[in-house]
């Protein structure tokens, strides 16, 4: 199937409860006019940059009650429900609905999708499923979810929802018409964060932060402390890239929360620490470079200098082993263990 980008030709559509994005929904309302509504879509591209919000706005334009070229009018009942997320004709399949250390959407949740499925719709002219996390079904699951994408119901349209389009079974992905999202340009969160009542200053510094992921800078915005937890976490992660008993330190406090179930938490300080190691190189290779993290500027120039571009780019290569590894289920003691010993190297 195409794959359609940010490059897709626009056109005057209805507004969409999206930020961003306009090709696409575009392209999606168009669809909805001519009556080419596709059997299956996939939605690919970072987390929190607006796919999951997209898939209910376009299970809205389908399910909405008002004259099709207003869709989704926002207003009616069928629009109402499905923004609460209690609309009968919309079912959601994702990872979060599984046991807490699950790392695969079981063929269960497959299971019962297919169930849905095989109803007629209840209320509206389709019945749509979202398949979160589309790039985590277990074999079996994705065997399951194939049968219906080979003979779906005529009334059926499935929007799955995926980081990396390419880490779908090709044998699924080939029946989807993929969409390919992209973070939000700066500007655009920024101007969303100060309609929500965030001053100019504090929106500026969240949208640079949150690098187009509209829902982290929601998150951010939301908790007044927000920013100040996030630059000591900061200053505590570049600490453990730079002193070698920081180091030791993170990595024993790692593993105990990873042992005591906060395996998410661990993972985002270990992402948070690739994007700084990220900022290192690039200072590594030009010290006026722009980065990401400008208030770790100096210690980051100090890491770079020590380290050289050789030896910042092999903290960045560890840290994403170091992710890579605990996703594998590797002990996690070794893993975070391994990433400090080279975190702690010096350049030669």
């Amino acid at each position: 199937m195409s794959e359609f980008t940010h490059d897709i030709p626009t056109e005057p559509t209805p507004r969409w409860p999206v930020l961003g994005h306009e090709p696409i929904v575009a392209e999606l309302a168009r669809s909805l006019r001519t009556g080419h509504v596709h059997h299956a879509y996939l939605f690919a591209g970072p987390a929190g940059i607006g796919r999951t919000t997209l898939a209910y706005a376009f299970a809205a334009a389908l399910l909405c009650e008002a004259p099709v070229e207003a869709r989704p009018c926002g207003q009616c009942r069928a629009c109402q429900r499905v923004a609460r997320r209690v609309h009968p004709d919309v079912t959601r399949v994702s990872l979060e609905q599984e046991r807490e250390d699950a790392k695969l959407v079981s063929i269960d949740r497959i299971r019962e999708l297919r169930a849905n499925l095989s109803l007629r719709p209840l209320e509206g002219a389709w019945r749509v499923a979202i398949v979160d996390d589309a790039e985590r079904l277990s074999r079996d699951a994705a065997d399951a979810l194939l049968k219906t994408l080979e003979e779906p119901p005529p009334y059926a349209v499935l929007v799955l929802i995926a980081e990396d389009a390419n880490a779908v079974p090709e044998t699924i992905r080939s029946r989807c018409r993929t969409y390919q999202l992209r973070p939000l340009p700066p500007a655009v969160v920024e101007a969303a964060l100060v309609a929500r009542g965030a001053s100019p200053d504090r929106a500026a510094r969240l949208a640079k932060l949150a690098r187009g992921r509209i829902a982290e800078a929601l998150r951010l915005a939301e908790d007044a402390d927000a920013l100040d937890r996030y630059e000591r976490q900061v200053a505590e992660v570049v600490a453990a890239m730079s002193e070698p008993l920081a180091a030791i330190g993170f990595a024993r406090r790692a593993t105990d929360r990873y042992r005591r179930g906060q395996r998410v938490a661990v993972q985002q300080l270990l992402r948070l620490a690739a994007e700084l190691w990220r900022d290192a190189v690039w200072l590594a290779a030009d010290p006026a470079a722009s980065i990401v993290h400008e208030e770790a500027r100096g210690a980051l120039l100090e890491l770079a200098r020590r380290r050289g571009l050789a030896g910042t780019v092999a903290g960045l290569a560890a840290t994403l082993q170091c992710l890579a590894d605990l996703e594998a289920n590797v002990q996690a003691r070794l893993a975070l263990d391994a990433v400090a010993v080279v975190w702690t190297e010096t350049a030669g």
